[in-house]
């Protein structure tokens, strides 16, 4: 229990310091709302030329979308590779060592300490707009999903990939000191993969590829679940993948920290 304790308070530091200054905060309520309407208004010219892609029309795409948007700023760890590299670099994950916290599990509630802000900036616009996109015909009435346990299972789990990921790429910075244009680089892909932009599946002959990698069991999977685009077969399959990748990716960053944190020598902490 006090261990439990220690860390939900490192998340209540976490949103009390985002939220601190005002200014910043402010500005990424109107950045949030921007990503989102951006893709809206793109997706809404493109289905006014043809009523349909790939199996989507104009109110299910719209659907996803916002669905995405959501999840996005919930489920992805985006961003806490670069405090893990910082701290890595400037010796201060040094501060960490001596204390009896794990680093994993602090930086994981720092992490969801951050998702609950950025959520908080999102669903309020999102839920402003929603009675606007059905009035305008965008989205349909009836649009909402049938299995939310399931989604919410999945957004969870899917949490759990996304930072696994980002915790790993963050610990490059043990043997990289130019570790900047790799998370650059790892972003555009990451972000194609993940089915942020679009839906994965409008591809189809890169299905294949999609099945090789842990990106779309983040929040495209979901997505699905919420868009009701998934039979329960479907469903129960994509648990089982995205349970495989945590056992995975679990293993590898151990694996990655025991080598890392040999090679650790503290400098500038």
């Amino acid at each position: 229990m006090r261990r439990l304790r220690k860390y939900g308070t490192v998340w209540l530091l976490t949103v009390q310091d985002a939220m601190m200054y005002r200014l910043s905060f402010v500005i990424s309520w109107l950045i949030n709302l921007y990503t989102l309407l951006i893709p809206l208004a793109m997706w809404a010219m493109i289905f006014r030329e043809t009523p349909d892609i790939a199996g989507y029309n104009a109110h299910s795409m719209m659907l996803y979308l916002v669905v995405i948007a959501l999840l996005k700023y919930v489920v992805l760890a985006d961003g806490i590779h670069y405090t893990i590299a910082g701290d890595i670099e400037s010796g201060k994950l040094n501060q960490y060592l001596n204390k009896p916290v794990h680093y994993f599990a602090y930086m994981f509630f720092v992490n969801a300490g951050r998702r609950s802000i950025q959520f908080a900036l999102l669903f309020i616009p999102l839920v402003v707009m929603l009675p606007g996109l059905t009035a305008a015909g965008l989205l349909a009435p009836d649009a909402l999903p049938q299995q939310p346990g399931w989604a919410i299972a999945s957004a969870l789990l899917g949490l759990t990939i996304s930072f696994l990921i980002f915790y790993c790429l963050g610990l490059v910075a043990f043997w990289f000191v130019r570790y900047h244009v790799l998370f650059i680089f790892f972003s555009n892909v990451y972000w194609f993969l993940s089915g942020m932009w679009f839906p994965p599946d409008v591809f189809t002959s890169l299905e294949w590829l999609f099945r090789l990698v842990p990106f779309p069991y983040q929040v495209y999977f979901t997505a699905k679940i919420c868009t009701n685009g998934l039979t329960e077969r479907q469903i129960m399959e994509g648990i089982g993948c995205q349970l495989l990748w945590i056992g995975i990716l679990s293993a590898v960053s151990y694996w990655i920290w025991r080598k890392g944190v040999k090679s650790y020598q503290a400098v500038g902490g």
